[in-house]
C-alpha cells in the first residue's frame, strides 16, 4: 500500500492509492524516450528533403525513389511483432539497446555508400533498428507510469515526431545544402549513438505492480476487435505521417515550383499544429479516463473524431489553385490526423498491460505496412496521373476508413464490464 497525493483529494491531505508514485527514474526514462523518438524521425526528415539530390545522384524516378522509402518500412514490418514479444520476454534495456546500435550503424552506412543496391540494403536494416523503438517506448510507459498518466506520458514522448519534423525542415535543408545529404546522415548516426548509450545507464528493471495483470497469448491479441480496429486506424494515421514525411517537399517543389529552403519553412506548419494538439489530446484522454474509466469514451472517440476532421481537410487540396490554400489545408489535415497519437498507444496499455509491447508491436506493424504502401503508391499515382490530386483522394479515403473502423468496431468496454 502506498501513500500519495492526487489532484482529486483535499490539498495537502494524503489518501491511499494502489498506483505507484512517479519516480525520478521514470521521468528520466520518459525524457530518454522523447529524445530517441526525436532523433528517430530526424533521419526520416533527411531523406524526405534529399529527394531531388538522391534522385539525381542515383538516376531515379519518383517510383524508384519510393522503393527506398518502402524498404525502410519493410524492415520495420519484419521486426515490429517480434520486437514486441522480445521486449515483453527479455525487457526493454537489452532489446532497445540492440535496436539502437543497429539503427545507428545503418544510418552511418547510408551516409557512406556510393552504390544504390547498398543504399537499399541499409534502408532495410535501418527499418529493423528503428522498428524496435515504439514497442519499447510503450513497454516503458506500461512499466514505469501509472495508468492515469499513460496518455500524457505517451503524448510527451511522441511529441518527438512532430518536433523533429518541425525543427528538421529548416535546419536539415540548410545542412543538406551545406554539407551534402550523405554527411547529414553521418551526423545523425553519431548523434543517435551518443544519445543511445544512455539506455543501459538509465534504464533499470521496473518496479513490480501490486496488482499484476495476466499474460495473454498472441492469438488472443490478434483476435481482439478493438486492437484490430485500432491497428487499421493506425495504418491510416501512418499513411498521413508517411505522406507528410516523404512527399511534402516533393509536392511543393513539383506542384508549386518552390525552392528547397522555402519548402523547409512552409513544411513546419503541419508539425507545429501537431506539437500543440498531441499533448493536449493526451491530457484530455487521461482526464476522461479518470472521470469515466471507459476506454471508448476517453481513447476511441478522440481518435475517430480527429481522423474524420483530418480526412475532410484533405479534400480541398484536390481543387486547390493557390499556394496559400494548399499550405493551410495540408497543415490542418496533417495536424488533425496526428492529434490523437497518444490514445492509440494508451489503448494497448489499457487493454493488455502485461503484453503492452506485443500489442503495440501488432499495432505498429500496420503503421509499417502504411510506410511500405504510401511512398510507392503515392509515387505511382503522381507519375500515372501527372500530379498529386489522385494521391490526395487516396489519402482522404484511407483516413476516413480509419475513423469509420474505430467508430463501428472498437468497443473495448463491452469486454471489461
Amino acid at each position: 500500500m502506498l501513500i500519495c497525493y492526487t489532484p482529486g483529494g483535499q490539498e495537502g491531505v494524503p489518501h491511499i492509492s494502489s498506483t505507484p508514485p512517479i519516480r525520478h527514474r521514470a521521468k528520466a526514462i520518459i525524457l530518454l524516450a522523447l529524445a530517441l523518438c526525436f532523433v528517430n524521425y530526424l533521419d526520416r526528415v533527411v531523406i524526405s528533403f534529399a529527394i531531388e539530390p538522391i534522385k539525381q545522384d542515383f538516376g531515379l524516378t519518383n517510383t524508384t525513389f519510393g522503393l527506398a522509402i518502402s524498404l525502410f518500412a519493410f524492415g520495420a514490418l519484419a521486426i515490429n511483432g517480434l520486437s514486441g514479444l522480445l521486449l515483453d520476454r527479455f525487457g526493454v534495456r537489452l532489446i532497445w539497446t540492440i535496436g539502437l546500435i543497429t539503427w545507428s550503424l545503418a544510418m552511418l552506412g547510408l551516409g557512406l555508400t556510393e552504390a544504390w543496391v547498398f543504399f537499399l540494403v541499409m534502408r532495410f536494416v535501418l527499418g529493423i533498428g528503428e522498428g524496435v523503438n515504439f514497442p519499447a517506448m510503450n513497454r516503458s510507459v506500461a512499466d514505469w507510469m501509472p495508468p492515469r498518466l499513460a496518455g500524457r506520458s505517451v503524448g510527451i514522448i511522441v511529441l518527438g515526431v512532430p518536433a523533429a519534423l518541425l525543427v528538421g525542415g529548416p535546419v536539415l535543408t540548410t545542412l543538406i545544402e551545406d554539407i551534402d545529404w550523405r554527411n547529414a546522415f553521418i551526423v545523425l548516426a553519431i548523434g543517435s549513438g551518443l544519445i543511445g548509450i544512455t539506455i543501459p545507464l538509465i534504464y533499470r528493471r521496473p518496479p513490480k505492480s501490486e496488482t499484476p495483470s495476466p499474460h495473454v497469448s498472441w492469438w488472443i491479441l490478434l483476435r481482439n476487435p478493438t486492437l484490430l480496429a485500432t491497428s487499421w486506424s493506425f495504418f491510416a494515421f501512418g499513411y498521413v505521417l508517411w505522406f507528410g514525411i516523404t512527399w511534402i517537399p516533393g509536392y511543393f517543389e513539383q506542384t508549386w515550383d518552390m525552392d528547397i529552403t522555402k519548402i523547409g519553412w512552409f513544411s513546419t506548419l503541419p508539425w507545429g499544429l501537431a506539437c500543440v494538439f498531441i499533448p493536449l489530446v493526451g491530457w484530455y484522454s487521461d482526464k476522461r479516463m479518470e472521470q469515466t474509466s471507459r476506454i471508448r469514451t476517453s481513447r476511441i472517440h478522440p481518435i475517430w473524431i480527429f481522423q474524420l476532421i483530418g480526412a475532410l481537410s484533405f479534400v480541398p487540396l484536390i481543387f486547390a489553385h493557390s499556394q496559400t490554400v494548399a499550405i493551410i489545408m495540408l497543415s490542418l489535415g496533417i495536424g488533425f490526423s496526428m492529434a490523437a497519437n497518444a490514445p492509440y498507444y494508451s489503448i494497448c496499455t489499457d487493454l493488455f498491460k502485461r503484453n503492452a509491447a506485443a500489442a503495440t508491436g501488432i499495432m505498429v506493424t500496420f503503421f509499417s505496412i502504411s510506410g511500405l504502401v504510401t511512398p510507392v503508391l503515392t509515387g505511382w499515382l503522381t507519375d500515372a496521373f501527372g500530379g498529386f490530386d489522385a494521391a490526395f483522394i487516396m489519402l482522404a479515403v484511407f483516413v476516413a476508413s480509419g475513423a469509420l473502423g474505430m467508430l463501428l468496431f472498437a468497443h473495448p468496454d463491452r469486454a471489461t464490464q
